[in-house]
């Protein structure tokens, strides 16, 4: 009987080698997800890129007062800008900054995404295959989370502080703003489709592409926004002496 039971279980490991060896059993590696790392640029040079639906922005009266009332440095003077980022030197916030001119990159792991800016050296983390915080606070640049779908990464963002601008424009947001991207990549162009809901700011949601084209180099350079800065600005551009000396 014993003989039989060690004749039994050698033939079972015996089976079982077999099939390792023949790949029978063995389960398929993930695929791999695509490769949207690198260093990006909108080729529309120093005007920046455009955020904007082509039907136009669907406002609610509070939402359409508000944009009226702002004074946008581009089109105002510096004394008179409503332009959180110029009177408070405040960060552009989302997705105001992806518009700018300046390069970004994406530096892609398993966990996270990370989203770095060389305006003002500002960043982000995209939490991959994670559920929003309720616990979060409000940010600058939101609560992002991602995942994958098929060859499209989809950010979903909650939690941005209300006293940033979507755009330069002035276009304003509630702390009920919620976005939601899909980024992909095609060879050396990167596609983000916006899609912008928000019930305070907009009758319903709208969408919005940008495209952006690989810096093949990957450089990025430093600009930090300091102090010293921000009181040579207030001087040269508002007439207000500074109360410290600035560093030149």
């Amino acid at each position: 009987m014993r003989a039989q039971r060690l004749l039994i279980l050698a033939a079972g490991l015996l089976a079982a080698a077999v099939a390792g060896c023949t790949g029978g059993a063995a389960a398929p590696p993930p695929a791999p997800h695509p490769d949207i790392s690198g260093t990006w640029v909108h080729p529309a040079g120093p005007g920046g890129a455009s955020l904007r639906p082509a039907e136009g922005f669907p406002l609610t009266p509070w939402a359409a007062e508000k944009m009226k009332s702002e004074k946008p440095t581009a089109s105002s003077d510096f004394r008179e800008t409503t332009d959180p980022a110029v009177l408070y030197a405040d960060p552009n916030g989302y997705p105001r900054i992806q518009m700018h001119p300046m390069k970004f990159k994406l530096i892609q792991t398993e966990d996270y995404i990370y989203h770095l800016w060389e305006y003002n050296q500002n960043w982000r983390q995209i939490a991959m295959n994670k559920e929003h915080s309720p616990d979060a606070p409000a940010t600058w640049y939101g609560n992002a989370v991602g995942k994958w779908d098929g060859d499209t990464l989809v950010v979903d963002s909650t939690g941005y502080k209300a006293s940033t601008w979507l755009t330069s424009q002035g276009l304003p947001h509630t702390e009920d703003l919620h976005i939601v991207e899909r980024i992909r990549r095609d060879g050396d162009t990167l596609v983000m489709h916006f899609t912008v809901e928000d019930p305070g700011a907009f009758t319903k949601p709208w969408s919005a592409d940008v495209t952006y084209a690989r810096v093949q180099d990957g450089s990025m350079i430093e600009t930090i926004y300091t102090i010293s800065d921000e009181l040579r600005f207030r001087e040269r551009f508002l007439g207000v002496p500074s109360p410290i000396p600035i560093r030149r």
